[in-house]
């Protein structure tokens, strides 16, 4: 699963000014980290109170990121110069 994710990412990477292939890249990894971050909350008792903190702000942001990456690109704007 991780490695299909970073060839994904890779894929994007090396080409981000396609809108759709940075928004699916997004899409995945947000359809992950939700389900990933879902998980680890209903089992933060295993944890001592400073991991279960880092654990939950951290996944958080792995959300809060993927989500990101499905903002749409703006075009560049061209100057005229005349």
């Amino acid at each position: 699963m991780f490695l299909a994710l970073a060839v994904l990412t890779i894929i994007a990477l090396r080409d981000v000014r396609n809108n759709r292939l940075v928004q699916t890249t997004g899409a995945v990894w947000l359809v992950f980290n939700v389900l990933h971050f879902c998980y680890h909350v209903q089992h933060l008792d295993m944890y001592g109170t400073r991991d279960q903190v880092l654990n939950a702000v951290s996944l958080s942001a792995l959300v809060l990121l993927a989500a990101l990456l499905l903002v749409p690109i703006l075009p560049a704007r061209r100057s005229d110069s005349r």
